[in-house]
């Protein structure tokens, strides 16, 4: 008997925007309230600068993911399975190493989380839409 595989409610497309909306988000909290990861993280009301300049990248990689998901490119929206993959084994490896606390996993989280249900969308997709 075959294997049927259970359909993803939502397209690769879709999974990639709304990652590149929640890095756009992140970016402007961190650019308008650098003090916000102050409540999570001991960082001192020095390092606030560098939130702001930490905001630019991931602003501009939000705005990579939405691009991706509209222009509905399979080759770069499969880029960043791997580049929200890499990104939870990096955090995995600074918390290991005891570089970051254990908190900063709730990052590579969001990011291997959303990279699956990617991942999974593109698996159900058809042959010609996912190459």
């Amino acid at each position: 008997m075959a294997r049927m595989k259970l359909a993803a409610p939502f397209s690769s497309e879709r999974t990639i925007i709304g990652h590149g909306v929640y890095l756009i988000a992140m970016a402007l909290l961190l650019f308008f309230a650098p003090g916000a990861l102050r409540l999570v993280f001991s960082f001192p009301v020095e390092f606030d600068w560098w939130n702001r300049i930490l905001a630019l990248p991931v602003f501009n990689l939000g705005l990579f993911c939405v691009g991706c998901g509209f222009l509905k490119s399979r080759m770069l929206i499969k880029l960043t399975v791997v580049m929200r993959t890499l990104v939870m084994i990096a955090v995995g490896g600074l918390v290991a190493l005891r570089i970051a606390p254990p908190l900063a996993l709730g990052i590579g989280i969001i990011d291997i989380a959303s990279a699956a249900l990617t991942a999974w969308a593109i698996s159900t997709e058809t042959p010609s839409r996912a190459t």
